[in-house]
């Protein structure tokens, strides 16, 4: 009897770590643009350009791009200014880059004002308690960064003195909320989804790989992009999650 065919479903989430960031942050002008479906990364060369969106090139996006996921995180003008020369082969002064990361700032606000606030939290520190053979109960003032869901990363002042960094308090909550994120949706996928028929293969960052019956490819596809869409939209409220699917006939395509 010949095997039944199968496809493989992939899906992963669309601008995630923009859309956690404006839920932390709570940036109006991020919040806005996700809720009206506009394209984050256009509205960020618009800004920056001076131009109106419809004008913004696929170029001038791309750099767009490079300026959203590097400056949210803590990089800086010169940073900005080498990739942009490494991916583009474009240069720009000190200064332009400067200004367009002064530009991205007035922009988006409450990102600026959210990442004070993550730098204000290093010296912030939180009492943690601790117990070992030698000193038996113990507590110690410690840096700590959380999740959405609250999920706590935490740094020691002692041993070593390893302390975060500003790119960890910046970047942790946000991968960390990434991360929580996809472990909620393989759950429900698992109860849901996954059966004799359908079986999940692959986890990787944000993007979730199901192998799946041929006739049923599209349905599952469906039901995935609909569990992930769901799940994220309720942890990033106000903020709306996207997420697209695909089905392929290897994972090559």
């Amino acid at each position: 009897m010949p095997q039944a065919k199968r496809r493989f479903v992939k899906a992963d989430f669309s601008t995630i770590e923009l859309r956690i960031m404006a839920r932390l942050s709570g940036d109006k002008a991020m919040e806005d643009a996700f809720r009206d479906g506009v394209d984050l990364h256009r509205l960020t060369a618009s800004k920056i350009g001076g131009g109106p969106p419809e004008d913004v090139t696929d170029s001038q996006r791309q750099a767009a791009k490079i300026m959203n996921f590097l400056l949210i995180y803590g990089g800086s003008a010169k940073s900005l200014q080498w990739r942009i020369l490494s991916d583009y082969g474009v240069f720009i002064s000190s200064d332009e880059a400067e200004e367009a990361k002064e530009r991205f700032f007035q922009t988006y606000e409450g990102v600026r004002e959210w990442q004070k606030q993550q730098l204000s939290m290093m010296s912030c520190t939180v009492q943690h308690h601790f117990h070992n053979c030698v000193q038996g109960f113990f507590e110690l003032p410690l840096t700590c960064t959380k999740t959405i869901l609250g999920r706590r990363r935490v740094w020691p002042r002692f041993g070593t003195g390893i302390t975060a960094s500003k790119f960890q308090m910046y970047n942790t909550p946000c991968q960390g909320t990434g991360a929580d994120l996809i472990k909620l949706v393989l759950s429900e996928v698992y109860e849901k989804i996954s059966s004799e028929d359908a079986r999940i293969i692959g986890c990787i960052h944000d993007e979730i790989i199901l192998e799946v019956p041929e006739e049923r490819a599209s349905e599952y596809a469906c039901q995935l992009q609909e569990i992930m869409e769901r799940i994220g939209s309720q942890l990033l409220y106000p903020v709306p999650v996207k997420a697209e699917a695909v089905v392929l006939a290897t994972l090559a395509d």
